[in-house]
């Protein structure tokens, strides 16, 4: 049992490449080798290569077997053992697969490929309204959000989270930010100070403009007098704190 545990540890190690050229090699082997080990059960080519696939994938229907015993020492050796063996493999390693595509997404380890998407800055209770906001509006468009928490708050098909600081190109980078209908950039709320807040709001969108100039961007401030800050950075809407400002961000980018 340990000697098996160590073999199957081992072939979940393999690359996908070399998994599927192991597995197709042995099928194309069964396919030409059954007819000329049993030729009176295995009558040609399309024969072996149904037996083959129904004793990997399956436990085989009965409609062909071998009586031989080199045919029977075959079908043990490389079509149980191998060829089951295989398959589960396969199996395991698609399993742990799709374990790690949603660990790392749920981490915020991924990269997003995507493009018309909205990045939106920070996790907060505004920021989960405005999410709301969005998907009951548009029932197509993706979102990603960038932060600095360990694990994303909530598990969507149409939400991504980037982990990361937003003033980090490389971070603005693997959210795609270049390739982004809109930007949404909200006050973060961890921060008292209403000065350092809207002061990290302005070093964000000198970070996006450096990235993607082109990105229609929003950017909610604590306090009105401090918009004229932001005026060598390209902004494209200010929204002032208040009760309902995640639907004002949400009304800016979504006409």
């Amino acid at each position: 049992m340990i000697i098996l545990k160590k073999l199957y540890f081992k072939a979940t190690t393999l690359s996908w490449v070399i998994l599927t050229s192991c597995t197709a090699v042995l099928i194309l082997l069964s396919t030409l080798l059954l007819p000329l080990i049993e030729p009176q059960t295995f009558g040609g080519n399309f024969d072996a290569l149904w037996f083959t696939m129904t004793t990997m994938l399956t436990v085989g229907y009965g409609d062909l077997f071998p009586v031989t015993a080199l045919g029977r020492i075959y079908t043990i050796v490389f079509l149980y053992i191998v060829g089951i063996g295989l398959f589960a493999t396969f199996i395991g390693k698609a399993i742990d697969s799709i374990t790690l595509y949603r660990r790392q997404k749920e981490s915020g380890g991924l990269v997003y490929e995507g493009k018309n998407h909205i990045v939106i800055i920070d996790w907060s209770h505004k920021v989960e309204n405005a999410i709301k906001e969005i998907l009951a509006r548009d029932p197509k468009v993706e979102i990603v959000i960038i932060d600095t928490i360990d694990k994303a708050k909530e598990v969507h098909e149409r939400i991504h989270f980037i982990k990361g600081r937003a003033t980090d190109g490389e971070v603005l980078n693997k959210a795609n930010v270049k390739q982004a209908d809109a930007l949404l950039i909200f006050s973060d709320d961890k921060i008292e100070d209403q000065v350092l807040a809207d002061g990290k709001s302005l070093m964000i969108a000198c970070a996006v403009e450096r990235i993607s100039p082109e990105v229609h961007t929003t950017v909610e401030v604590e306090r009105e007098e401090h918009i004229p800050n932001f005026s060598h950075v390209k902004v494209d809407n200010f929204i002032l704190s208040n009760a309902t400002i995640a639907k004002l961000a949400v009304d800016s980018i979504l006409k």
